[in-house]
């Protein structure tokens, strides 16, 4: 089903709805050193030689703010929206983008993650801060800016190349979710290798993640071709998204979706789940369980402060936000402030 536009505009506001907490969380090793290196065994995915379980949420800091205000949450991992990857700046001050809105910059933002014990995935999830040019739905060598993206994607992983807590993911929710684009996994075997190749060409050895057909959500292309992908390469992770196809499903047939990738022995994380996607309201508590009672990583859409917002975590004083959202905001509080379960 269609994936909800997503407004820059409304992301605005988060300057100056950001709160700051003071509790302490058990930290996860982020560091700028290249020695310290994450990496996949099978379906793990491992500090060292430590399984790791991740819990986190996506977030817009290139607006502004700090994940310090995570850190009450448990938060270990956040993916970041970057939604104008023709204009944010890599390093430097902020800079205001042809959509009036400051950008802050990506080493910025990493920065703070760090300094709050935190992953951070920069993931591309529009060209030029507009929607009309969102990644989600599109193939990767069917849009306008395909080569000038690449360039941007080079200069991310150059950037970044010795940082081994900064993970990119290389498109948001590619293809159409009903696949009348033309896709065949293997258009997506062929895309997904030349946007690795471009990370890997430039000495970038950090972790990737790759994300699933019919924008995020279709696992089958993972069964089909999820392990000749993982042939000769090291540090990839691939990323579910978590709506209808899931949220929708019955929990046996879940556990059984589940299992035939365990099988297939490849590691997977849920970048993205939340209550409402295309207008129809879900309950993503039985999924969630199930995928903490397995140790799979996982992240929220979204962290945002504002209970009008039906996937917000959050409500503008910083409450877990249960605004007719079937109570999303303390069902996933409660699920990331558990003990990992890797």
């Amino acid at each position: 089903m269609f994936k909800r536009k997503i407004s820059v505009i409304v992301f605005l506001t988060l300057l100056g709805l950001q709160l700051l907490f003071s509790c302490k969380k058990d930290e996860i090793p982020t560091a700028a050193n290249p020695d310290q290196q994450y990496s996949t065994s099978g379906s793990k995915i491992l500090f060292k030689t430590n399984p790791l379980q991740l819990i986190g949420a996506n977030a817009f800091h290139t607006f502004g703010g700090t994940s310090n205000d995570m850190n009450s949450w448990n938060i270990d991992i956040v993916r970041e929206f970057i939604g104008n990857v023709k204009e944010n700046p890599l390093t430097g001050i902020p800079i205001l983008d042809s959509n009036a809105a400051y950008l802050y910059s990506l080493q910025n933002i990493v920065d703070d993650n760090r300094s709050n014990h935190k992953i951070t995935i920069l993931c591309a999830f529009g060209w030029d801060g507009t929607n009309t040019n969102l990644f989600t739905g599109k193939s990767p060598t069917q849009t306008h800016w395909t080569n000038d993206f690449k360039i941007k994607l080079k200069q991310w992983a150059i950037q970044f190349k010795d940082q081994p807590d900064v993970w990119i993911e290389v498109w948001n929710e590619p293809y159409r979710y009903d696949r009348a684009d033309g896709y065949t996994d293997a258009i997506w075997m062929d895309d997904m290798n030349e946007l690795v190749a471009i990370i890997r060409n430039n000495s970038n050895n950090n972790m990737i993640l790759i994300p699933c057909a019919e924008q995020g959500q279709d696992e089958s292309v993972l069964l089909h071709k999820g392990a000749s992908f993982l042939a000769n390469k090291n540090n990839i992770v691939f990323d579910i998204h978590a709506y209808e196809k899931w949220l929708l499903d019955n929990t046996i047939s879940i556990n059984n979706r589940l299992d035939l990738l365990k099988q297939q022995n490849l590691p997977i994380f849920f970048g993205e789940t939340a209550p409402m996607n295309s207008g129809i309201l879900m309950n993503p508590q039985p999924f969630i369980e199930i995928i903490y009672n397995r140790g799979i990583s996982i992240c929220a859409w979204t962290w945002k402060y504002d209970e009008n917002d039906t996937d917000s975590l959050l409500t503008k004083i910083g409450l877990p936000n249960n605004n007719n959202n079937n109570n999303w905001g303390t069902t996933f509080k409660n699920i990331s402030l558990k003990p990992r379960n890797p």
